[in-house]
């Protein structure tokens, strides 16, 4: 008989409990619906006003870590910083190089190349927002990694964008190359590649953000250049503003305030982790360049954004033709994942608003400058070594 009043107490308990839920639920995919009406590349207008010139900036350098070569695995025991939102960069002690073995990527498999075109760039300036001065032929070829990386692919330049390897026994022995950790491969969802033998350095990606997962870029080969913005300055709407479009984050302004943004140059045997929703544009410097990046999804990069996480997946459920997590198995892919109405449509948008006449906007110039002079630094003090 007491214990009657309890057991109606655990039920009225458990029912209060389950209501909240349910309420706590419903409440965030109605603010994630808001968001989706809100914030999408429908309601956006682009123009070069949007990128007015701000130097209310500061550079930072990328949190290192040195390790000897050949003990990256006694340094790295994890992902990093197992989705909490951080960037590390992992770089061999000052006077090691990382050297590959190009024969690691003659092991029979083949990426999706396009062939790249000479052409005058003149009346398109170099950019962080419009797309690369880039003409290609209308075919792609299937190419060796290898070729792409000697030029023997017919002695034409040839790039490989977000191409997938589709080897695991060779993501293994670029895995083993580095040193890595093997627990961390066993956790991965999916890797992307970046393969160039450019005579000239060049942009090769505008600022852009994974709305979904963190990543592990590792550079094997070259050197590129990068600015990366935290998530707060990429997504919040004094700052870049940006909207996601298939689960890939794009700026629809330049920062109202000060802001900080991260400048960096790879070099082989780079392992750089940084999170979701951390915008980065990147400048590829000539000679052959090998980058994979590794992506890993964590509930950290669920619950730190549930409502924009939500956002993500409702805009790539409902205004796009491309399921959010389609590339988890390892299979060959175009040259981009991007390749949905929606995307393309937003990209010419943005090329629309931003990119014509030969000019570019006053803070997409600031921000050109920023990576010039840094590559700038960066050879004077390589040539002073």
């Amino acid at each position: 008989v007491h214990t009657l009043p309890c057991h109606f107490y655990e039920i009225k308990m458990g029912k209060v409990f389950w209501v909240s839920t349910t309420a706590f639920a419903i409440g965030l995919l109605g603010i994630s619906l808001q968001t989706l009406l809100r914030k999408n590349w429908f309601h956006v207008t682009v123009s070069r006003d949007n990128f007015k010139a701000d130097y209310n900036h500061t550079i930072r350098s990328v949190p290192t870590i040195y390790y000897q070569e050949g003990k990256l695995s006694e340094i790295i025991s994890d992902w990093h910083d197992e989705g909490r939102g951080q960037i590390q960069l992992y770089r061999l002690m000052p006077g090691s190089e990382f050297s590959l073995d190009f024969d690691i990527l003659y092991d029979g498999i083949n990426v999706t190349a396009k062939k790249r075109i000479l052409t005058d760039c003149s009346a398109h300036p170099p950019s962080v927002m419009c797309l690369p001065c880039f003409e290609f032929e209308n075919s792609s070829a299937s190419v060796s990694p290898g070729d792409v990386l000697t030029g023997k692919q017919d002695g034409n330049e040839y790039y490989a964008s977000f191409v997938q390897l589709q080897s695991m026994s060779t993501i293994k022995k670029l895995w083993e190359a580095m040193k890595l950790p093997p627990r961390i491969l066993k956790t991965i969802i999916f890797e992307h590649a970046f393969i160039s033998n450019f005579k000239a350095a060049v942009m090769t990606a505008v600022i852009h953000a994974n709305a979904f997962s963190s990543s592990m870029a590792v550079q094997f080969v070259g050197k590129k250049t990068w600015i990366i913005y935290s998530a707060e300055v990429t997504r919040h709407s004094n700052m870049l503003n940006g909207f996601q479009v298939d689960g890939i984050v794009i700026p629809t302004q330049s920062p109202k305030d000060n802001y900080d943004m991260y400048v960096y140059t790879s070099q082989p045997g780079d392992v750089l982790f940084f999170a979701d929703n951390w915008g980065h544009t990147v400048y590829t410097h000539e000679g052959p360049n090998l980058m994979l990046n590794f992506r890993k999804l964590f509930f950290m990069n669920i619950l730190r954004r549930p409502v924009d996480w939500i956002h993500t997946i409702l805009t790539a459920a409902l205004l796009s033709n491309r399921k959010p997590f389609s590339n988890r198995k390892i299979k060959q892919t175009n040259m981009s994942p991007y390749s949905s109405p929606y995307f393309t449509n937003t990209l010419k948008k943005i090329q629309d608003g931003l990119c014509g006449d030969g000019d570019v906007s006053e803070w997409d110039k600031v921000m050109m400058k920023v990576i010039h002079d840094h590559v700038q630094t960066s050879t004077v003090a390589e040539h002073a070594i």
